[in-house]
């Protein structure tokens, strides 16, 4: 694959990986600096990438992967470095743990706010990483359906939010 073939199929996915990146790290430079490194390993397997139906799934998944690898390979180096290193991160950590601990409470009871069926559908969306077709069987509704479930939901959490 050339460059301007590459450019053609990949390029147009990169506002969907940034704003996957972002909503992973929550910071800008972190996001994009998650999307440069997949556009580079994506450039660098361009001949041995497997045929795909959708390019921007394919890219969105790759950060979402990257991100993970990133996150794994951290926490084991944490757990490398020396005892008397670890003091000061496992402060942080408890910090950052309380944090998240806030978040997820404050998001668990946004989440029994919505009706049934919003939260079912959010559920299997936004919590598990269930596809459309995945989440059809279990819901009993059609991909359509389910996609404007899901925006509603995400709609009434944002209202929310600014509430």
């Amino acid at each position: 694959m050339d460059a301007s073939v590459f450019k053609q199929r990949f390029v147009p996915c990169s506002r969907a990986m940034y704003w996957t990146a972002f909503r992973l790290t929550g910071h800008a430079a972190e996001a994009e600096d998650l999307v440069q490194e997949v556009f580079l390993k994506l450039w660098t397997q361009r001949d041995r990438l497997p045929q795909m139906d959708s390019e921007e799934a394919y890219c969105v998944r790759m950060v979402r992967n990257v991100f993970l690898d990133r996150r794994r390979s951290a926490r084991l180096q944490l757990s490398g470095e020396p005892i008397a290193d670890r003091s000061a991160v496992a402060d942080d950590d408890v910090v950052a743990h309380a944090e998240l601990c806030d978040l997820a409470a404050h998001a668990k009871a946004l989440m029994e706010r919505l009706p049934e069926q919003q939260r079912t559908v959010m559920m299997l969306k936004g919590v598990e990483d269930r596809t459309y077709e995945e989440g059809a069987e279990g819901t009993g509704l059609t991909q359509g359906n389910r996609r404007v479930v899901l925006s509603r939901a995400r709609k009434t959490i944002r209202r929310l939010l600014g509430a």
